[in-house]
């Protein structure tokens, strides 16, 4: 399951794909609302994870989630020590960079190059709330091993661009270095990306869902959450490796970017890279 997280039903999208089959089935593809009208409300979302909405054919066994699963650890504290009195802890020549970012933010721009939008500062602060509350049912009903910050259990925080500009290099009609495949303007991109995808992968699409990729850029990002979902539960993502990043990992969330190729997401669970 992957979910295009914004901060209002009407502009997430999910996806879900059957893994198993030959070749793997486009089972769902939404945004605003389900196929029986139903909005995607953060029940709706909860429910389908774990497993008492709809009938997929089969449990679903991880979802990808494209919002930020925590604050730095730094800005959190910060909060915390301003509560109660005027204690903000950077003085006025300082720096707040340290209160932006989380460490996985900066272990994806390393690797990938791309700066996540920050948690704190930024929009995306909207559909980190929400999340929260995603996370906090699903633990609720499935224990809170299921949502582990650091991407373990059922749930994985995952940032589209990268991982889709990953699965696309080397192609002809990939993304270059500055370009987007967001808005309206940019639907003939992302027909071309996703042709790079079902190239590579071929997908069964029997009800044309996945054309609804040229409409809007949130059906595209749904379906990349999918698959580094399944890439992350078979072992083919890149974990937090350090003590530091295994200790912000679990307060602050942890971006799954792909290390398999998409062939490899047929095979079988091997452990994370």
């Amino acid at each position: 399951m992957g979910v295009d997280l914004a901060s209002q039903p009407a502009k997430t999208a999910v996806c879900l794909i059957r893994w198993g089959d030959d070749p793997p089935r486009v089972m769902a593809l939404y945004r605003g609302k389900a196929g029986d009208g139903t909005v995607l409300h953060t029940k709706w979302l909860s429910t389908t994870a774990y497993g008492i909405r709809g009938d997929w054919g089969g449990p679903i066994t991880k979802v990808g989630i494209d919002a930020p699963f925590g604050w730095p650890e730094s800005f959190m504290d910060a909060i915390a020590a301003y509560r109660e009195a005027p204690a903000w802890p950077v003085g006025l020549d300082n720096e707040i960079a340290a209160l932006r970012l989380r460490r996985t933010d900066e272990a994806v721009h390393a690797r990938a190059g791309k700066w996540p939008l920050s948690v704190s500062s930024d929009k995306i602060a909207g559909p980190a709330m929400r999340c929260a509350m995603l996370l906090t049912d699903i633990a609720q009903h499935r224990g809170r091993e299921a949502v582990q910050r650091d991407g373990s259990g059922l749930c994985c925080e995952v940032y589209p661009d990268p991982a889709l500009r990953h699965w696309t290099a080397g192609a002809a009609g990939s993304l270059a270095a500055r370009e987007s495949y967001k808005g309206k303007d940019a639907a003939d991109k992302r027909v071309a990306l996703l042709g790079i995808i079902r190239d590579r992968l071929p997908l069964e699409d029997a009800d044309g869902l996945l054309e609804a990729v040229a409409l809007e850029d949130d059906h595209l990002d749904a379906l990349i959450c999918a698959l580094v979902a399944r890439a992350a539960e078979l072992g083919g993502t890149i974990p937090p490796r350090t003590a530091d990043e295994r200790q912000r990992a679990a307060v602050e969330g942890w971006i799954h970017l792909p290390a398999a190729n998409l062939p490899g997401l047929v095979g079988e669970r091997t452990g994370n890279r």
